[in-house]
């Protein structure tokens, strides 16, 4: 069974959540339990190998339009990795429209997060498009 790039977006969440919390995490081990029966999809490997790469300079890109009176630290990790997610497709990912892009990001902030976390991807991802 395949799976909407919408779940596959999903799993990579997961998957970049895990790692941030447990650098040691095994990916493979990751994507073997987060497909169970499904087929292991080309766009879930590129996400996550693609943001695992080049995640401190995802991060670098987003800093730039906090407050003043935030840090990285402050932003729960759910909000991270979904901006981390919004801003690789943005940059990276000339396939994928910029307002899908945010728009996933908000969702996967808000699925796995709350729809605070939604609003404040939202409103930092917004910066990044036309």
């Amino acid at each position: 069974m395949s799976l909407t790039r919408q779940q596959v977006r999903e799993r990579a969440f997961q998957a970049l959540f895990a790692v941030e919390i447990n650098s040691e995490q095994d990916r493979n081990l990751l994507r073997i339990t987060l497909f169970e029966h499904n087929a292991v999809d080309d766009y879930y490997n590129q996400l996550v190998e693609g943001v695992f790469a080049v995640h401190k300079e995802l991060d670098e890109e987003y800093t730039s339009f906090l407050k003043d009176d935030w840090s990285i630290e402050r932003i729960p990790k759910t909000s991270i990795i979904a901006l981390r997610i919004g801003i690789y497709e943005i940059k990276k990912r000339i396939d994928i429209p910029n307002k899908v892009a945010v728009d996933q990001a908000t969702i996967l902030a808000e699925t796995f997060g709350d729809s605070s976390d939604g609003r404040f991807v939202n409103g930092v991802l917004a910066n990044f498009i036309d």
